[in-house]
């Protein structure tokens, strides 16, 4: 497939992020990692050729997942930004609800120094009227017990009213700087997932221009090794190992840059598609999948278990157990079992 086709089902490709990691993605400032330089998939002894081609789509593949992450990452951060700019409206509602009463609060004080004045206690409401600030108008009891209950009332009521207009305003203005600081960090965002994405095109164009020059011989050699008839009958029990066995269901298709099935499938796509038939949404992208589930030890690996290559991640695949783990490998080649390779970097068992 040409490259507009390849950006027609990238882009197609949505996923719906789990509402607990977009929380834990904006509490750890996680943000799209540039992309790596990870190990290509080459066969044993493979020809220079071979190794080319692989190289190719290993920087195709790393600038596919770091534009999916960007997008990804542009979501969360519009939602973060519209839901600061909810609590900034409501904020400001809020402050100016507060301002109103104080202005009729103020009424009821207006009249009683006007009373006052007629009766000769001016002097003792101008002070109380005219204090610096609430807490000194609360502190000076002794100008309050000149004024009658009922006045005092007024007064007290007066009081509160500033106080808590004060106190709206001033979290109104924090929630202004919040909605500005999440609409900043929305653009930074959005102009990187655009870079990401002119990136991944670029990368992506190159890799299938050499797919397409490259001879029958080239390519039967970048897909050596593994196999496409594992069985799909795992033993065990859980939610890993069912979505083991559907994705076991999907050797022998093709992979595709940013495709998420039926019939063609990138890395992450895959796991991702096999977690959806089963009734768990997982990300779109390996490096935020690599976030999902427990650790465990590759000593401690179980068949269902996600096992992820390169720092940072840029692969992912579905251990099957005997060191050997479900993939989709690079584009050229198909799903399939292979030997997990010396670039693993973590392993996460998904629990529920």
């Amino acid at each position: 497939m040409r490259a507009g086709g390849r950006r027609r089902a990238r882009r197609g490709a949505g996923a719906t992020v789990v509402a607990a990691l977009a929380a834990a993605l904006l509490a750890t400032g996680l943000a799209p990692a540039a992309p790596a330089a990870a190990d290509p998939i080459v066969p044993p002894g493979a020809s220079d050729a071979v190794t080319a081609l692989a190289q190719a789509n290993a920087r195709a593949a790393d600038a596919t997942e770091a534009s999916l992450d960007a997008e990804e990452q542009l979501r969360v951060r519009r939602g973060e930004a519209e839901r600061t700019r909810r609590e900034e409206r409501a904020a400001r509602e809020v402050a100016d609800e507060a301002r109103a009463e104080r202005d009729r609060a103020f009424v009821d004080v207006d009249a009683i120094s006007r009373a006052a004045f007629q009766g000769g206690q001016l002097d003792a409401l101008a002070a109380v009227l005219g204090s610096e600030s609430p807490q000194a108008y609360l502190e000076r009891t002794t100008l309050l017990d000149t004024i009658s209950t009922e006045n005092r009332a007024f007064v007290q009521r007066f009081l509160d009213a500033t106080a808590a207009a004060e106190n709206a305003e001033r979290d109104a203005a924090a929630r202004t700087l919040d909605a500005e600081r999440s609409a900043s960090d929305a653009q930074r965002t959005a102009d990187d997932a655009a870079r990401r994405q002119d990136d991944a095109d670029r990368e992506v164009a190159a890799a299938e221009d050499a797919l397409a020059d490259a001879d029958p011989a080239t390519l039967a050699a970048l897909r050596r090794g593994g196999t496409t008839d594992f069985p799909t009958n795992i033993p065990g029990s859980g939610i890993a190992i069912e979505a083991l066995r559907v994705a076991l269901t999907q050797q022998g298709k093709p992979y595709l840059w940013g495709a998420t099935g039926p019939s063609t499938y990138d890395c992450s796509g895959l796991v991702q598609w096999a977690y959806r038939q089963v009734g768990v949404g997982l990300p779109r992208v390996s490096r935020q999948q690599a976030l999902i589930g427990i650790p465990v030890a590759m000593s401690d690996a179980r068949p269902g278990d996600l096992l992820f290559f390169n720092e940072p991640v840029t692969h992912v695949g579905f251990y099957v157990g005997d060191n050997k783990f479900l993939e989709a490998p690079q584009s050229g080649d198909v799903v399939k079992v292979s030997e997990v390779r010396s670039s693993l970097s973590g392993v996460r068992r998904v629990v529920l």
